[in-house]
């Protein structure tokens, strides 16, 4: 068997283990250091969503790493209104 290189490629993926679904997927190239921004819609409804970001490897086994974390989205404002608080000034 003849040796090639391969280059090695990492993924940076969130998803939804209780609706089983992929929300966003980005390949990076892994440095000594790096600062990635990866961009997902939030979903439309209100309420708290529990999700999960992996860090994966196609080249090397055992160094793949998941994250949990959680995402509040806020109701919607109809735009030019305000909800008012009780501490708001005339």
């Amino acid at each position: 068997m003849q040796n090639c290189k391969r280059d090695e490629n990492w993924w940076l993926v969130i998803g939804d283990l209780k609706a089983n679904s992929l929300i966003s997927i980005k390949r990076i190239t892994l440095q000594k250091k790096a600062k990635v921004k990866l961009e997902f819609q939030a979903p439309a409804a209100p309420g708290d969503y529990s999700y999960t970001l992996y860090f994966m490897c196609d080249s090397y086994m055992g160094a793949d790493q998941e994250y949990k974390f959680n995402l509040h989205v806020n109701g919607k404002e109809k735009s030019g209104s305000r909800k008012r608080k009780a501490s708001d000034s005339e």
